[in-house]
């Protein structure tokens, strides 16, 4: 018996026997896809960067028609009173850090203090810190009126500073200046007064219109200047018989 040697069947290790006869039953490792390659904080980056596109494209607009008027409050509650007709745009995601608007015909501004507040319309620009103005920006005219505090108004590579009861007025490329300039005239509108003074008739017929939503006749006539005013109150058809009666014009509504 001591003679009798017993070979084992396998003269193999453990591991090369697992190797030869089971590997096959292991599942397969895989490869990682693309994405979860990616770390979490790239995901997060991705995101916030996305968020802050979204809210850099994100505008406000607000429009009001012709016969209304209407109040918008800012996020940092700086009030914009819009006329007849007018358009105002801004970023509230933007705001704290830049406040900017973007106004198309007539509104006035009540702006709190704080970092500089900027009115934008077309090339024009009004820049202030906190103050109380009217902006009215429609064909052909340009004019800021300034009622408290200080405004600068930069139009046709010009920069003008105006303070209380001061305006500035561009038409046709000129600017004019006025002092002494009653508040209420510029912002009478909010009271439903308008007034004018020495103003194109072709403007005047243009804010009845505006106002009262309708069309008059004749569509042309002389270049006349208007002074004096109507308010909202009155009959459209009383305002154009009044308007009309110094140059001889009978205008009617269609």
């Amino acid at each position: 018996m001591d003679n009798i040697k017993i070979v084992p069947e396998y003269a193999k290790s453990k591991k090369e026997i697992w190797e030869e006869k089971f590997k096959h039953l292991e599942q397969p490792k895989r490869e990682k896809s693309f994405f979860k390659k990616i770390p979490l904080w790239a995901y997060a980056a991705g995101f916030l960067i996305l968020v802050l596109l979204v809210c850099n494209g994100y505008t406000v607009t607000l429009e009001t028609a012709k016969g209304e008027h209407k109040e918008l409050k800012l996020p940092d509650r700086s009030i914009i009173t819009m006329n007849a007709e007018s358009k105002i745009s801004y970023k509230p995601c933007k705001w704290f850090f830049s406040r900017i608007v973007t106004l198309e015909g007539e509104a006035c501004f009540d702006v709190k203090r704080g970092d500089r507040f900027l009115v934008k319309t077309g090339s024009n620009r009004v820049t202030v810190l906190g103050t109380t103005f009217n902006i009215y920006a429609r064909a052909g005219l340009y004019s800021v009126t300034c009622m408290e505090g200080r405004v600068e108004v930069i139009a046709e590579n010009e920069s003008i500073v105006l303070t209380s009861n001061m305006q500035a007025t561009m038409r046709i490329s000129k600017f004019g200046i006025k002092s002494g300039m009653a508040s209420s005239d510029a912002t009478g509108w909010m009271q439903g007064r308008f007034v004018f003074d020495e103003t194109p008739l072709q403007e005047v017929i243009a804010e009845v219109e505006r106002q009262f939503n309708i069309n008059v006749n004749p569509k042309t006539y002389p270049n006349n200047l208007y002074t004096g005013n109507f308010f909202k109150n009155q009959k459209p058809e009383e305002i154009l018989e009044i308007i009309g009666l110094p140059f001889g014009i009978n205008f009617s509504i269609e």
